[in-house]
């Protein structure tokens, strides 16, 4: 009668922080009948024997419970999903009208190519995340790390050259057309993806150059973008452009905000009630602000080595988050962006054509209305009450036009 001997051993690793490994060994034995021998007299060793089987377990714990699997999964779906189709749609619109191809829109467009990418690199690097522990060769190991860090480098270069950009146009703007042009524009993107080509090969050739070898025992992210390489990336990449995109935006605030007083002191002519204050303060903080939440956390694993594996990869998938707001933020807050987007997503669904445009009725209002003064109109009467001044002007409801005529108007 057979019986199975199983035989568990432990083998430490000589490195660090490795995880030990276990090898089942599985031998099938039949006490009655003694082991066979060659006809030399030298016996079959186990190692030979072909009723032995060996499994050896993942080197790695990381992911062990299926609800942080799924948990994992379910991000990585919804997030893929939302960076894809926003990123696509604005690329679309970019490519299918004409009046969108403008300089400043070309940053944009650079902007989402980069977050399109991650949003198709995502899935295959979930899957890299929970099969990494069987990949022993260093390129194959360090390749998606690398394609990431090319993606994300475009991506915050492409973000700085938006803040810089929008910054040039009120501090130069009769020199404005002059300095961003068509040209200089394609320049600056291939310059952007030229460097964040380079920098995304670093991690590969410190280790090369620090280490000599090609294997490696532990695939994870601290473990294979040694410490000097992610201090490197921190100090060429994100200080300099976290640092544009602070001090441009904090040009832009000062000066719409000293525009803004211009203005508010010329309607208060007109009026009796002080208006509300403008958005755009609102504005850049939640620009400034979503791009250092987004950004920041994960600038923390640049400067230690204990972070936990799963943390990193979440800190990892909060940076890419960004890549599903940058559509928002840098495109369809512009009405030009939002109207294409709009006839594009009706040519393609023609049964969303009543639920993405409504007629919306502007209703008479003291507060909200803006003086004819700003808006260079003329009333079709004059009013002598300051109450009424605003309101007779208005006083039809103004039905929007139809999504044709605007269309046709703006794009």
């Amino acid at each position: 009668m057979n019986f199975f001997l199983f035989i568990i051993g432990f083998t430490s690793e000589e490195n660090i922080g490795m995880i030990p490994r276990v090898n089942i060994t599985v031998a099938v034995k039949d006490p009655d009948i003694d082991s066979p021998s060659d006809p030399g007299g030298s016996e079959i060793t186990p190692a030979t024997r072909p009723d032995v089987m060996e499994w050896v377990l993942p080197a790695s714990d990381t992911w062990t419970s299926p609800g942080q699997l799924t948990l994992a999964v379910l991000i990585v779906f919804l997030l893929s999903t939302s960076i894809i189709c926003s990123n696509a749609l604005l690329l679309v619109a970019v490519y299918r009208f004409k009046r969108l191809r403008n300089p400043s829109n070309y940053f944009v467009a650079s902007l989402a190519s980069a977050d399109f990418g991650l949003g198709l690199l995502l899935p295959p690097g979930l899957y890299f995340e929970f099969t990494r522990s069987h990949v022993r060769c260093i390129v194959l190991c360090l390749l998606p790390y690398c394609l990431f860090i090319l993606l994300c480098s475009v991506a915050l270069l492409s973000i700085t050259a938006v803040a810089v950009d929008r910054c040039t146009s009120l501090a130069s703007p009769l020199k404005y057309n002059n300095i961003i042009t068509h040209g200089s524009v394609v320049r600056y993107i291939a310059l952007f993806w030229i460097y964040s080509l380079l920098l995304s090969s670093f991690p590969l050739l410190y280790w090369f150059s620090a280490k000599g070898s090609s294997i490696t025992h532990n695939c994870s992210f601290i473990t294979v973008v040694l410490w000097p390489s992610r201090v490197f990336l921190f100090t060429v990449l994100f200080v300099p452009c976290t640092l544009l995109v602070i001090s441009s935006y904090g040009y832009v605030y000062a000066v719409a905000r000293s525009h803004a007083r211009a203005i508010f002191s010329a309607e208060l002519s007109f009026r009796q009630h002080p208006l509300s204050g403008p958005k755009y303060g609102r504005t850049l903080a939640g620009t400034v602000g979503l791009f250092c939440l987004l950004w920041m956390p994960f600038q923390v694993v640049a400067f230690t080595d204990s972070l936990n594996e799963k943390t990193v990869f979440y800190l990892g998938l909060l940076a890419i988050a960004s890549a599903a707001t940058d559509p928002w933020m840098y495109g369809y807050r512009s009405a030009e962006f939002r109207i294409a987007s709009i006839r594009i997503l009706e040519t393609t669904f023609p049964q969303l054509s009543g639920a993405l445009h409504k007629p919306q009725v502007r209703r008479a209002s003291m507060i909200s209305c803006p003086s004819h003064a700003r808006l260079g109109l003329t009333p079709n009467h004059v009013t002598h009450t300051a109450d009424t001044m605003c309101a007779t002007f208005i006083e039809i409801p103004i039905i929007a036009r139809p999504l044709e005529e605007v269309a046709a108007a703006q794009v």
